[in-house]
């Protein structure tokens, strides 16, 4: 729309200028023509006065009226009287008094016989008000007016003219051009515009991207660590354990820390696989869940934590479930973060206080997992910021374990819910579509 009122006014201003211009043109030759008639009226004026004295007595003389055809007749007067110098006859005619003779003058003839002959819309011959000769109507109001007094002693007139502008005679498609002219310029800007723009948005999609890359990096970066750092410290502290058992010939207990530990590298190995499926976008393994199963494995995965924070596990699983389809890792990373998270949280419990549950059911074609701890509940700043990277209440925390929680509920089309219950502690509501409402 702006570039259409822009061309408008543009278009509006370049034909005004341009036809005020021609105008202007036109205005100087009338002007040119008024000056050549004026000039040529004001001889032939003054070949009256010329004339006088050599007038025959005889007012028949065909060679006076051939010279000057405008004299149609004089009278030469015996005795002088006063007279006034021009009297008005009518129909552009008056006579020239002089005190031996007057001349009677036809104006109508005299113009007709000047060498250039100039048309005008208005023209007119006065003295003193008195209008001798009018040709047009002086009510018609003219674009253009000129006027001016004959530079004579006896025949003072005042020449008139008025005219108008002849509209057909612009050169309209000439005016009309500077519309093709500026259409082709605004294109011009427009495209050039388009292109400047189209090359600042690669450039900023470039940057983000490149930004986007970093920034994914540092995060799987930081979410190796962060997920690596548990079953590392596991892996330690069974082995640790063993030596110990060892030390103190206790080998029978060992096999059960080995197996740990196994489970533990196992886990790291499936991490390693995740990350490097991130890295190269390869399409995630869909399998069916069983969800007992699942969790029986994250807690043997936690038994370390659980033991040494005295924390009892109970669980409600609903009868006939439906499958869950979704990567086996990605639901097992998403309970192992949000129990470790609980089990961290109940540190500072009284002995035997401290509990997990997770309740599983089928609600709204989906499945629900419910899971609430014995702690001390999210503070109202944990309850906004709870899955925002980085954001973490433990001074030795990095806070990517919720973050990488909510990503993966996304990435499995569910959704996340955090809350406090009162006299529970915190509480995560999970829930995920069946298979039809994926689709």
């Amino acid at each position: 729309m702006l570039r259409i009122v822009s061309w408008l006014l543009l278009t509006l201003l370049s034909c005004a200028a341009m036809g005020a211009w021609y105008l202007q043109q036109q205005y100087e030759e009338k002007s040119a023509d008024f000056r050549i008639l004026y000039r040529e009226i004001t001889v032939k004026l003054s070949q009256h006065d010329a004339i006088i004295p050599l007038l025959p007595a005889s007012q028949n003389a065909t060679e006076v009226q051939h010279i000057l055809p405008q004299i149609v007749e004089w009278r030469r007067h015996d005795t002088p009287e006063p007279r006034q110098l021009i009297v008005p006859e009518g129909n552009g005619r008056y006579w020239l008094n002089r005190p031996n003779l007057s001349l009677l003058i036809d104006l109508n003839v005299l113009l007709d016989t000047l060498a250039e002959k100039k048309t005008f819309t208005y023209l007119a011959i006065t003295r003193d008000s008195t209008t001798l000769y009018e040709r047009g109507l002086a009510s018609v109001t003219s674009w253009w007016r000129w006027d001016k007094i004959v530079a004579s002693p006896t025949q003072p007139f005042i020449v008139s003219a008025g005219d108008n502008p002849e509209w057909a005679k612009l050169p309209w498609w000439l005016m009309v051009s500077p519309a093709l002219f500026w259409a082709l310029a605004l294109y011009l800007l427009a495209q050039y515009q388009a292109n400047k723009r189209r090359r600042d948005i690669a450039a900023l999609r470039a940057r983000y991207t490149e930004l986007t890359r970093l920034n994914t990096m540092g995060e799987l970066a930081a979410g190796m660590m962060h997920e690596l750092n548990q079953p590392l410290t596991a892996i330690m502290s069974y082995n640790q354990a063993a030596v110990r058992l060892l030390k103190q010939h206790k080998s029978d207990q060992v096999a059960s820390l080995l197996d740990a530990s196994v489970a533990q590298i196992k886990r790291i190995d499936a991490l390693l696989g995740q990350f490097r499926q991130k890295l190269s976008s390869e399409r995630a393994d869909y399998q069916p869940i069983e969800l007992q199963t699942l969790w029986l494995r994250v807690c043997q995965l936690l038994d370390n934590e659980l033991q040494a924070g005295k924390v009892r596990v109970s669980s409600h699983f609903s009868d006939g479930l439906p499958p869950l389809m979704a990567p086996p890792l990605w639901i097992e990373q998403i309970l192992h973060n949000i129990a470790s998270n609980a089990i961290q949280a109940q540190a500072g419990n009284a002995p035997g206080s401290s509990w997990i549950h997770l309740e599983i059911r089928e609600e709204k074609r989906g499945i629900v997992l419910k899971l609430t701890d014995g702690g001390p509940g999210l503070s109202p700043e944990a309850l906004k910021h709870v899955f925002i990277p980085f954001f973490t209440t433990r001074a030795e925390g990095v806070g990517l374990g919720m973050a990488l929680t909510d990503t993966l509920v996304q990435r499995l089309n569910g959704t996340i819910e955090a809350s406090n219950i009162a006299g529970r502690g915190a509480c995560f509501r999970l829930w995920f579509p069946l298979p039809d409402e994926e689709k």
